[in-house]
């Protein structure tokens, strides 16, 4: 894999799995109410269920590429179309409300969110055909590439419960701005993913 290529992936991965998510927004409110260190299990639980959404992913993604060629095109220009639409939905987002995920989230709430979490399945669809599949074809590469992006979630989720009070604070006071850059960097990563920009 060239290198320009790997830079690019871990900007773009990074802009898409650190923006305001289930996982981020739920870790926000629950880190600032909780601490970061009662929240550990559940993010063990966002972690290897990432892992295993992410393994699939990129299995999968292999074996529709080998069983119909002419697919990975067509695949980066679903995942630019979903991360338009995940723009949208984060512009759009409200600050988390006080009153609500009262109950200490869990390492089984964790993992099954993942398996529901349609952000982070079709960013999984998107990475792989996107940037990792074109270059990458055996198993255990993949799979390294899915142990990759797992770890840059843990960051991105660690930097959200980390910042807890401070963070919370500032995205209740400032949301639609904060909002507003997110977006307009997925719109970004969804115009170079199709090959726009």
């Amino acid at each position: 894999m060239p290198l320009a290529n790997l830079i690019d992936l871990t900007l773009t991965c990074s802009i898409t799995v650190w923006s305001p998510g289930p996982n981020n927004i739920l870790l926000l409110s629950t880190a600032s109410r909780y601490g970061v260190r009662k929240n550990m299990p559940f993010m063990a639980g966002i972690w290897t269920g990432a892992l295993l959404i992410m393994s699939l992913c990129g299995l999968l993604g292999q074996t529709l590429i080998n069983i119909i060629p002419g697919i990975q095109p067509v695949m980066k220009l679903v995942g630019a179309a979903y991360l338009l639409y995940l723009a949208w939905n984060t512009y759009k987002r409200q600050p988390p409300n006080a009153a609500t995920e009262q109950k200490l989230p869990t390492y089984a709430m964790g993992f099954c969110l993942q398996l529901v979490n349609a952000k982070m399945i079709i960013h999984g669809i998107t990475m792989f055909s996107s940037y990792i599949l074109p270059f990458v074809h055996t198993i255990p590469m993949i799979l390294l590439f899915a142990v990759y992006f797992m770890v840059m979630g843990a960051i991105g989720n660690l930097l959200w419960a980390f910042a807890g009070n401070a963070l919370k604070q500032i995205y209740e006071k400032h949301y639609k701005a904060m909002n507003l850059v997110m977006a307009l960097l997925l719109v970004w990563c969804a115009l170079r993913i199709a090959g726009i920009c």
